[in-house]
């Protein structure tokens, strides 16, 4: 081991107050923090203003009316570097604890570079500005159950880009697609009013959830908008989703996605085969929809871009579907 190797450290600075623990900061090694449910037996109930966004203020906000103690998390030896708050730029993946109830205001201000937050269920208030422009977050994991309540509505009214939400818990599983969208002022020159518009369907789907709850029949209800379907690869992936992942998924929509899908198969195809999504490949050949014809040219389009699974598997498919035709000869 190299003699500057240094123990992998996460250092949570915090206060405690009735009994429950107050996030003021982290400073550590890499990129991603996992936040522990207790600290010294005490839960942890907030992520504090700024902690994630601004150390600095976070700091100046307590100093002075509460003690700030501090939670030294060790690993496994990693080479030697400086530990550093973990926050803005850095910051590439979250882990909230279990329990957590409120992340203050601008908690997650600025971390341009956050991807990934991880979370279990149960209702969590999200302040104004907590994850103001965390501009590639893309995934939230979710412990829970796609109709359970969750914070997942409070980070949602955050952002106006594209997220994918995974619910999961135990066995069952939902996996659903909130497109981006956004706000237009338009001004008024005779009346002296800006007006406001909004484009894309993805404020129609935040919409749907009732105290903290997704409400599942509502959100594919929207579907059925035009403003959606003509967005092809958001509308595909989040037909492909809801097929692949059923939860609660009446017959009457099934028939719906199913029928987009149907539509657009060779579009689908290719955006499989362009995502390296051979499980995604697999479920649309198997819906028996595909003529010989976009066998042949979604084949050639797998070899053309060198996806050679994805190939095999279409060729598969088209020799199942399409076996080759004996040849008669006449004497």
């Amino acid at each position: 081991m190299n003699q500057d190797s240094t123990d992998l450290e996460l250092h949570i600075q915090y206060t405690i107050r009735d009994d429950d623990i107050t996030i003021i900061s982290c400073k550590g090694y890499g990129t991603a923090v996992t936040l522990p449910a207790y600290i010294k037996g005490y839960p942890v109930k907030k992520i504090g203003a700024y902690a994630f966004s601004d150390p600095a203020r976070a700091f100046q906000i307590f100093k002075g009316r509460t003690e700030i103690l501090e939670e030294r998390i060790t690993g496994f030896k990693v080479p030697g570097s400086k530990k550093e708050y973990i926050y803005g730029q850095r910051l590439q993946e979250i882990t909230l604890p279990a329990g957590l109830e409120v992340i203050d205001g601008y908690a997650f201000y600025n971390c341009k570079e956050l991807k990934k937050i991880n979370m279990s269920g149960g209702r969590i208030r999200i302040e104004n500005g907590a994850f103001m422009n965390c501009e590639k977050l893309v995934s939230i994991n979710v412990k829970a159950k796609p109709d359970d309540i969750t914070g997942v509505r409070g980070i949602l009214t955050e952002l106006t880009s594209e997220l994918c939400i995974t619910f999961t818990d135990k066995e069952e599983k939902g996996v659903f697609i909130f497109p981006e969208y956004y706000e237009e002022s338009i001004e008024n020159i005779s009346a002296r009013v800006f007006q406001y518009q909004l484009h894309g369907a993805g404020y129609r789907y935040r919409q749907c959830f009732d105290q903290g709850k997704l409400n599942i029949t509502e959100y594919d209800m929207v579907f059925q908008l035009e403003e959606i379907q003509t967005i092809h690869e958001t509308a595909l992936n989040i037909a492909f989703l809801r097929l692949k992942y059923p939860y609660k998924l009446q017959e009457s929509i099934k028939e719906l996605y199913l029928g987009y899908i149907s539509k657009h198969i060779e579009k689908a195809v290719k955006f499989m085969i362009h995502q390296d999504n051979t499980n995604g490949l697999i479920l649309l050949t198997g819906l028996g929809i595909m003529s010989e014809k976009i066998y042949t040219e979604t084949l050639e389009e797998a070899v053309r871009t060198g996806h050679k699974e994805c190939a095999g598997i279409l060729l598969k498919e088209r020799l199942h579907h399409y076996p080759p035709r004996e040849k008669k000869f006449e004497l």
